[in-house]
């Protein structure tokens, strides 16, 4: 099992496939286009971890990853104008989409890019690592930014991935 040390769940290593991981991080996103929260929190883990860079904190847990959610499909989508996503990779524990994203904010357009590794975690997605600018973070974050934890040390994942094999 992976152990994050700031973290006090358990998070079970992938069970799926390489192809299995892109089909779950596809329905991922189009749930997330389509503003399904149901489906959407259907292809997480009871208890997901989602990290932000920057800051360098996560939003933990199933309760928070709903009120998370909840708030970016009613906030945060809206403002989305278009998306593109340039590439993906990926194999059996992660998948990793960079996506270029027009946002209207205000009657102004913004630009961004997101980088998002979605992991898995047995069946389901154990959480996603996102990084982008500050701001489209803030934008994506919205009320949320004050429940963010600090990562603290080397998680387990990292210590797994780098262990000889």
């Amino acid at each position: 099992m992976h152990f994050a040390p700031w973290y006090a769940a358990p998070m079970k290593p992938s069970s799926l496939s390489a192809k299995q991981m892109a089909e779950i991080a596809q329905l991922h996103g189009e749930l997330e286009e389509r503003c399904e929260l149901e489906p959407l929190m259907d292809t997480l883990v009871a208890e997901p971890v989602f990290e932000f860079h920057p800051p360098g904190a996560a939003l933990v847990g199933g309760d928070t990853l709903r009120r998370y959610y909840t708030q970016f499909l009613e906030r945060f989508m809206p403002l989305v104008d278009e998306v593109h996503m340039i590439g993906e990779c990926g194999d059996a524990h992660a998948s990793v989409r960079e996506y270029q994203i027009r946002l209207r904010v205000d009657g102004r357009i913004e630009d961004h890019q997101l980088v998002a590794v979605m992991f898995g975690s047995g069946s389901l997605l154990g959480g996603e690592r996102l990084y982008g600018s500050e701001r489209l973070l803030r934008l994506m974050l919205g009320d949320m930014e004050s429940e963010l934890e600090p990562i603290r040390g080397v998680t387990q994942f990292a210590r797994d991935q780098a262990a000889p094999r």
